[in-house]
């Protein structure tokens, strides 16, 4: 006892210079300065931690009995510390070897919220329990119980008991039933996972639980107990909450808590400016659902067929700010976030990444020819994989150029068998893609998912002629003095030179003006823009991700349980059909009134134009011609008038499969 006297006061005088001055009135707690979270564009878009703090006596006694059952049975009799709750709770962690019970009174909590800072250690658990013992010898236990009520977090942003019974049961917390009470009760300790909103059986678990503790307390009969089990729990439906910021309001919360602490963000009077733009972010959500409800129109009839879901992403190519993350098309309906999960798989989209690996590993240029063939490949211990094109059509010989506008599939197989999928996954990791990749040859078909974050960053490192900005959602943040606590500096690295990056932009620009998303020019889209669609099989998901100098945008179309998306006259729905219309209503409305800005022409670069068939100069001879950029060092030979001698032997090819990186005589 004397040990324990003596070390009580060693640690008083050690910490007490630190302590934070309680206040004269425990309510001024309760008024502590909440975080406020920003757009882009100046708008203050949250406010956490907001209380509507109440009187005890405007608390019905029926949660204040039941919180007390559940958080701290022993409150009125201890004097900040139970001495029990603790050791038994050091006992059930040291057995179990993980923290399953923390042992705390309702003073030691209250007392949490006097410390905003990082420490996140047993020093401030000291200092928590000092300040527990100076709440204790200041303040009545009704008035140490009132604060802690008007403290706590219950879930669906409810700060307080008032709000949470006003959230949960349009009432006033004074007129809460004795199962009302048991319900919010169980709420502080886990408000996600026993959220009636999200869980209604789970939440009534917890709801008899303390039902069962308040009786064992002494503070309700057993008939009382079981009358309130009979009774109705008149739960209210949640609010609708279709603000289309919520999807990356959570994401940017969820960042932030980890690396900070959920009190310290929530209760610490932040300020927090984000690279949201709610105008751009109106803009996608408009564009999505007009499109998504006219395809739905079109769509089968069918359970599970007829709530088409999409992920969006727009970043902006200069800074790699995220302007927009739509992550379905209805908040209210689903908080699941699509635009930053990587369980959906891009399919041809992903091609680019091949493309650029064989011209910059291999020696392949646009005016490369390939042979769009019927292909079969060996798998060691499986069946052999071929891989078909979308309208199992075959082109013959076709230069690389034409053959992503067309998205031939063969082709894009035969490039990575070439390089490997080693150094294509690696391709794929400069640009941004950081998602398990499998180390296959599907791979070059769009096999492994990823998320439309990681495609709008990927595309906008093409933008950007090689220089990969780190996507970043939070511009600054300040504490509430105003002194700033954080600030981004983006900073680009130049991961690929603007030379090698350049003709695969050209290429891509050639999808949009001729290619599989000339759709984006039908619907009248003019700013100077490149881009890929994306189809997987049985049309499960549709995508098309593109940029112009300003931004670069992804977009996912699918069904959440991955069903194939087939209209009524049993046509699928692509990357062109699905995906890319969306694409364009929202970056129409995203650059109306910029000038039409084109992309810059690096040092190294020359355009050429070549027969699409032989990938030679253009002549007289040519039935169709493209223009091409290549680096100035590669050689475009003019289609041979005569055959060279075989025992020259001066442009033998150099690959297998059909493959010819240098356009045959």
């Amino acid at each position: 006892m004397l040990l324990g006297v003596f070390v009580g006061l060693g640690s008083y005088f050690l910490f007490s210079r630190d302590l934070p001055q309680l206040p004269n009135d425990l309510r001024k707690i309760n008024l502590s300065l909440a975080t406020e979270i920003y757009s882009a564009d100046g708008e203050r878009i949250k406010v956490l931690g907001q209380r509507y703090p109440v009187p005890l006596e405007d608390i019905s006694p029926n949660f204040t009995n039941a919180i007390i059952a559940a958080e701290d049975a022993s409150f009125y009799r201890h004097k900040g510390l139970d001495h029990r709750a603790l050791m038994r709770a050091l006992y059930m962690n040291i057995r179990e070897r993980k923290i399953l019970q923390g042992g705390s009174t309702i003073t030691q909590q209250l007392s949490k919220n006097l410390f905003f800072s990082f420490e996140r250690n047993w020093v401030r658990k000291v200092k928590e329990l000092l300040i527990s013992f100076q709440l204790e010898a200041t303040f009545s236990k009704e008035k140490i119980l009132e604060a802690y009520c008007n403290q706590i977090y219950f879930g669906s942003g409810a700060y307080g008991v008032e709000e949470a019974s006003q959230t949960y049961f349009r009432k006033r917390a004074r007129d809460l039933t004795i199962l009302q009470g048991a319900l919010l009760a169980g709420l502080p300790n886990s408000p996600n996972y026993a959220n009636p909103f999200k869980n209604y059986e789970r939440s009534m678990r917890r709801a008899e639980h303390i039902l069962i503790r308040m009786v064992k307390e002494h503070l309700i009969s057993s008939e009382e107990k079981n009358e309130a089990l009979s009774s109705s729990l008149e739960l209210i439906r949640p609010r609708e909450d279709d603000n289309p910021s919520r999807y990356f309001l959570n994401y940017v919360l969820a960042k932030l808590e980890s690396k900070y602490g959920k009190e310290f963000v929530h209760f610490g009077g932040l300020k927090v400016f984000t690279t949201l733009d709610t105008r751009l972010q109106g803009f996608a959500q408009r564009s999505a659902l007009s499109h998504l409800e006219a395809l739905e129109s079109k769509m089968v009839n069918g359970v599970g067929k007829k709530y088409l879901q999409v992920g969006m992403v727009s970043i902006e190519n200069q800074s790699g700010a995220v302007r927009v993350m739509l992550g379905g098309r209805s908040y209210s309906n689903s908080q699941f976030n699509r635009a930053v999960s990587n369980n959906r798989l891009p399919g041809s989209s992903f091609k680019p990444f091949v493309y650029l690996t064989a011209m910059e590993q291999n020696g392949f240029n646009p005016a490369s020819i390939v042979k769009d063939e019927p292909v079969a490949f060996e798998i060691q211990g499986s069946s052999p994989w071929e891989p078909k094109n979308f309208s199992d059509k075959y082109a013959g010989d076709i230069i690389l150029k034409k053959a992503m506008m067309r998205s031939l599939n063969s082709v894009s197989a035969k490039l990575i068998q070439e390089v490997t999928p080693e150094k294509v996954i690696k391709a794929a990791r400069q640009f941004g893609v950081t998602s398990p990749l499998g180390n296959n040859l599907s791979l070059a078909l769009g096999t492994s998912g990823v998320s439309p974050l990681e495609m709008a960053s990927a595309y906008s490192t093409i933008a950007n002629l090689g220089i990969y900005n780190e996507p970043y959602f939070v511009e600054r943040i300040e504490d509430f003095k105003g002194n700033p606590l954080y600030e981004n500096f983006y900073h680009g690295v130049q991961n690929y030179a603007p030379k090698s990056i350049y003709p695969l932009l050209n290429m891509m620009q050639g999808v949009i003006d001729g290619g599989t998303g000339r759709i984006v020019r039908q619907m009248g889209f003019k700013h100077p823009a490149g881009g890929k669609t994306g189809t997987t099989n049985n049309f499960k998901d549709s995508w098309f991700d593109g940029f112009t100098k300003d931004f670069s945008t992804s977009v996912w179309v699918g069904y959440d349980n991955n069903e194939p998306m087939i209209d009524r006259h049993a046509h699928g729905l692509t990357g062109a059909s699905a995906a890319a219309p969306i694409w364009t209503l929202y970056m129409e409305k995203a650059l109306q009134g910029k000038n039409q800005v084109k992309f810059p022409i690096p040092e190294g670069i020359k355009f050429e134009k070549v027969d699409v068939f032989t990938g030679t100069l253009a002549d007289s001879q040519s039935t169709e011609t493209m223009n091409i950029a290549v680096k100035e060092e590669t050689v475009i030979l003019p289609r041979a008038i005569e055959t060279i001698p075989v025992e020259l032997d001066l442009f033998e090819p150099s690959t297998t499969s059909g493959l010819t990186n240098v356009p045959s005589p």
